[in-house]
């Protein structure tokens, strides 16, 4: 009988030495899948959050521009912009931001003359995602006078509207971030 030095591994050794080895994989396998899948989550999201952000940006910034309020409701603004500014050095125009509920969607539609000849252009989408965690609408407008006093979200005299508000809920794989911004009308 060979010294007891000298033998090799049992059979059952080998088993619980390829158990343990396969355990030790699956919980690394498993914590790099659940790490992939935590990234692209959180990318997805953060890549919502700054297309929303972007459109907010963009509706504010045209807001601040506008001379007036020709059409007002809860999930859509019409803005005349006057002629001379940065969006707009020929003639006046309109735009409309309306929230679609359907396509969770902000979408802008101009008037290249304000109400003349020209037909309007079609809507194109400014933000996508735009939808509460409920399924609720995700686009909000409020309309203020010029001492600061709301006037909800359907004005009845749009000669009084002189700042406006927007909140806009994006929501990705059940996470929901508000954002607000909102402008004084030019010269308002």
């Amino acid at each position: 009988m060979p010294p007891r030095h000298d033998r090799g591994s049992t059979l059952v050794e080998l088993v619980m030495a390829l158990s343990l080895f396969a355990m030790a994989a699956g919980g690394i396998y498993a914590f790099i899948t659940t790490g992939g899948k935590s990234a692209r989550l959180t990318n997805d999201f953060v890549q919502s959050q700054q297309q929303v952000r972007a459109g907010l940006d963009n509706v504010v910034d045209e807001i601040r521009w506008a001379q007036s309020v020709t059409a007002a409701s809860g999930t859509s603004v019409t803005l005349l912009i006057p002629q001379s500014t940065p969006f707009s050095t020929s003639s006046p125009y309109t735009v409309t931001f309306t929230y679609d509920g359907g396509e969770d969607t902000l979408t802008r539609q101009v008037d290249p003359d304000a109400g003349g000849p020209l037909a309007a252009g079609a809507a194109q989408p400014v933000a996508f995602g735009v939808v509460q965690g409920n399924g609720a609408d995700g686009a909000a407008f409020e309309y203020f006078d010029a001492a600061g006093t709301s006037l909800g979200t359907s004005p009845a005299d749009l000669t009084a509207v002189a700042r406006v508000r927007l909140t806009i809920t994006t929501t990705s794989d059940q996470i929901s971030r508000v954002f607000a911004g909102d402008a004084a009308l030019r010269a308002r």
